[in-house]
């Protein structure tokens, strides 16, 4: 059952690092292209970007327990 738990969480952080790649690539494809985008979708961006960082800092901290045990 712990070992599941585990797993299932090794697998989230996984997911998130995937998707945390994705949405700076985004952001580095349009710096890279000088393209213009508008305000909102800058914000959307950002926030995006700071909730995939708190989402994966709260499963290391799940992680990190069972490693140290």
């Amino acid at each position: 059952m712990i070992n599941n738990n585990f797993n299932k969480l090794q697998q989230q952080l996984c997911e998130l690092k995937l998707e945390e790649r994705r949405v700076c690539s985004d952001i580095s494809r349009l710096v890279k292209k000088n393209q213009t985008i508008d305000f909102y979708q800058a914000q959307q961006l950002n926030k995006m970007r700071t909730g995939i960082k708190s989402k994966i800092k709260t499963v290391e901290a799940k992680i990190m327990p069972n490693i140290i045990a």
